[in-house]
């Protein structure tokens, strides 16, 4: 039996993190004098934060430095841990969602964010233990747009449901997202507010996850509506 499974980004799919990992962002590159713009912060949206350190670091035209890099990132990361720790956002009727795709499909996060921000969120939300595997941004490397998180993240469901046939679709909310489970041959949907020409890189389009139904999974990932958990 064929069941769909559902690799889900967690940052702008389950959780609203935009304005907190911006602020976050811009305090720490503030540190080294570095204004976050608009146009900068285009430049590192989407990326694990280490990257985003790095491409705005490089794009304000700071010495390429890979501790100053490693210091940002921590930096960053404090401050939206600090921020997050008040209180964050989840994306637009989401409980309803997932409970909804839990009918037809496994779910499971391939993730830009750590592992302790996932799981800090999940426990607050009550969705702890509903997303098998969770891989993070320390559990596979090159982060996306590279394929090795969705490659782990694929090897990890054959262990954990040998024998099962399993369809992956990919769940993203930004560009670069979408280019990694591209580069990992993964159907994938583009969710929000994600410009027209970069959300041609997807296989659908839904405003969130609150519209993307098990009808429309199953047709995305080919599976027949026999094929149920």
């Amino acid at each position: 039996m064929e069941v769909p499974v559902l690799l889900v980004e967690f940052e702008g799919v389950i959780a609203d993190t935009a304005a907190l990992r911006r602020e976050a962002l811009a305090e720490s590159l503030a540190v080294e004098g570095i204004e976050l713009t608009d146009a900068l912060a285009r430049i590192g949206a989407g990326y694990a934060t280490e990257d985003a350190v790095r491409r705005v670091r490089e794009a304000a035209g700071a010495p390429a430095d890979e501790t100053a890099t490693e210091l940002g990132r921590l930096r960053a990361e404090r401050a939206f841990a600090a921020r997050a720790g008040k209180g964050m956002t989840l994306a637009p009727d989401v409980r309803a969602a997932l409970e909804r795709l839990t009918s037809c499909c496994r779910l499971s996060i391939v993730t830009r964010a750590s592992r302790r921000e996932v799981e800090f969120v999940l426990e607050l939300g009550g969705f702890a233990g509903l997303f098998r595997p969770i891989i993070a941004v320390e559990d596979a490397t090159p982060a996306k747009p590279a394929a090795a998180p969705y490659g782990a993240a694929l090897a990890r469901i054959g262990q954990l449901f040998p024998g099962q046939q399993l369809r992956a679709l990919a769940v993203e909310d930004h560009v670069v997202g979408l280019r990694g489970a591209r580069a990992a041959g993964i159907a994938c949907v583009a969710v929000g507010a994600v410009p027209a020409h970069e959300a041609l890189e997807a296989d659908a389009w839904v405003e969130s996850l609150a519209d993307l139904t098990p009808e429309r999974v199953r047709a995305l990932t080919g599976v027949s509506t026999g094929g149920r958990r």
